[in-house]
């Protein structure tokens, strides 16, 4: 027996642990005009990019042969609050591997401690947060509700359908009739669920500056500060921000904060958690007939072939082509009949295709990039920056397409310390005695050198499940601290590209809106 899919999805989670360095409310922000919260979005989403394409590089070297997933949103989120409570260079660091652009750098004498207009990415964060989380009445939080509950019995109903009894068919027909409702209310809620949380996590006996606390809270939704007894009970402490993440995630991401990775002095001198939680649940626009996926070859790295379910359908779809360098292939829309001269068709050996299929609603959207040649993924990647993306994106047309995608899912730990200091954000890591240490001073009103703050640990973890239906996808970040056409002649024939992904490929999760990159990743070996 197989287990009853529901609609599908994506997460991530990202933790940061903030520990001290030893061996007031706010209130809501203003309403914005438009076109002011347009451009603090496009400022934010503008670093989003930069970072995550950077941060894809950084992760993608010397690991060839690895699967690669994460949120750049997600750690984008908890690395900003964290930046606003940075000074100096440890500052200075943190916004330029976030990718802040130098229209936000501050000029003059006080830009020696806060060298960037922050309350601009604040604004930015919090405009995005409230167009994926929007306002909802009580009916609808309901339905919400009922639907997670529902999930959960899914899951267990198709624990059962994985170990059947001998003549015992009511798990099967259980776990059907709640996928049924499941995609019943689904669509009376809407025709995708997103949405991101933050929080932090405080030992109860630290001094945090009230201002800190209050501009996390009015920006970032992250309620009062959660108090914790990091020293006392860690593993309490622990128990509950695993929780929390499980939560927000949908059961996808569970223990994100294994305690015993951490030894007890570090434990001892631990003192705020910074949290975000992305979760994404989509249906495709056009769902794949699961009658057409068929059991194929996936080509991995040095030739070797593997078999995997690999769905299939002719549909529309936004479509585009580039050569090796980079430049647009004018991929034609007829051709001459009997027409078999590739070169014509499509771009050569060291080209790409880009492929993007909406999800319902149109809000969203999965992009692929897929090289010619099998492998080439290497050479794609070199050319994947962030205004690259952006112009091989307005090149997409919508125009019928044969499309082959495998159906994979990919779970994904990522050590962020260890690539952020590759990157250049290195002070904050460094004990705040030592020279060159981080200067994270806007976190505390406290003098005492014994409660200076410096970044023990970003753990980043993701998760995505792609199959006929959608999308399931989720993250999640911890950081401890610690036109038209002519007419054509008789003599030719519409011409239907082809994608067809049965080698190592780019994709992405974004917000076809703003642009805004919430996940990101490439496929090398779909098992």
């Amino acid at each position: 027996m197989r287990p009853i899919a529901g609609i599908p999805a994506a997460l991530a989670a990202i933790v940061m642990w903030v520990p001290t360095g030893r061996g007031a409310d706010g209130e809501t922000p203003a309403a914005e005009t438009g076109k002011a919260r347009a451009q603090v979005v496009e400022a934010v989403v503008a670093a989003n990019g930069d970072f995550a394409l950077r941060l894809y590089e950084r992760a993608a070297k010397g690991r060839s042969r690895a699967n690669l997933f994460f949120s750049p949103y997600s750690m984008s989120s908890v690395l900003a609050m964290a930046a606003e409570g940075a000074r100096g260079e440890t500052a200075l660091e943190m916004g330029t591997v976030l990718g802040y652009p130098a229209s936000l750098r501050r000029t003059g004498e006080q830009a020696k401690a806060t060298p960037w207009d922050m309350e601009t990415i604040h604004r930015g964060m919090a405009a995005l947060h409230a167009r994926f989380n929007p306002e909802e009445g009580s009916e609808r939080k309901a339905l919400r509700e009922k639907l997670a509950m529902l999930r959960k019995q899914l899951d267990e109903a198709n624990d059962r359908v994985m170990r059947p009894r001998v003549g015992d068919t009511e798990p099967q027909r259980k776990a059907q009739a709640i996928a049924a409702e499941i995609n019943r209310l689904q669509v009376q809620v809407d025709q995708y669920e997103l949405r991101t949380a933050n929080a932090l996590w405080g030992d109860k006996g630290y001094p945090f500056a009230p201002g800190y606390l209050g501009t996390i809270r009015r920006y970032y939704k992250t309620g009062q500060l959660s108090l914790v007894d990091f020293p006392g009970d860690f593993d309490g402490a622990c128990r509950q921000i695993n929780a929390w993440v499980d939560r927000q995630t949908n059961g996808r991401i569970k223990d994100i904060i294994d305690p015993g990775s951490v030894d007890q002095s570090s434990r001892d001198l631990m003192r705020l958690v910074l949290t975000n939680a992305v979760y994404f649940h989509g249906q495709w626009k056009e769902v794949f007939q699961e009658s057409n996926t068929t059991q194929e070859d996936f080509y991995v790295p040095q030739g070797q072939a593997m078999i995997v379910p690999l769905m299939h359908q002719t549909q529309e779809a936004g479509y585009a082509a580039f050569r090796s360098d980079g430049s647009f292939f004018d991929t034609p829309d007829r051709i001459a009949r009997g027409e078999t001269d590739q070169k014509k068709l499509y771009p050569g050996a060291g080209g790409f295709q880009m492929l993007e299929l909406p999800y319902k609603g149109d809000a969203l959207s999965m992009v692929l990039l897929l090289p010619q040649a099998r492998e080439s993924l290497a050479g794609l990647e070199k050319k994947l920056t962030a205004r690259n993306l952006a112009e091989w994106i307005k090149k997409l047309r919508g125009r019928e397409v044969e499309v082959f995608v495998p159906k994979f899912r990919l779970s994904a730990d990522l050590d962020m310390g260890k690539l952020l200091q590759e990157m250049g954000m290195v002070r904050v890591f460094r004990q705040p005695q030592w020279p060159q240490g981080a200067q994270l001073d806007g976190m505390t009103n406290s003098d005492d050198p014994l409660h200076k703050l410096y970044i023990y640990r970003v753990a980043h973890r993701a998760f995505v499940d792609v199959n006929e239906k959608g999308t399931e996808a989720a993250a999640a970040t911890v950081m401890f601290s610690g036109g038209g056409a002519c007419a054509a002649p008789d003599d030719t024939v519409p011409f239907t590209p082809v994608f067809r992904a049965d080698s190592p490929f780019v994709f992405l999760i974004r917000d076809r809106q703003t642009g805004l990159i919430l996940f990101i990743g490439r496929l090398v070996n779909p098992r």
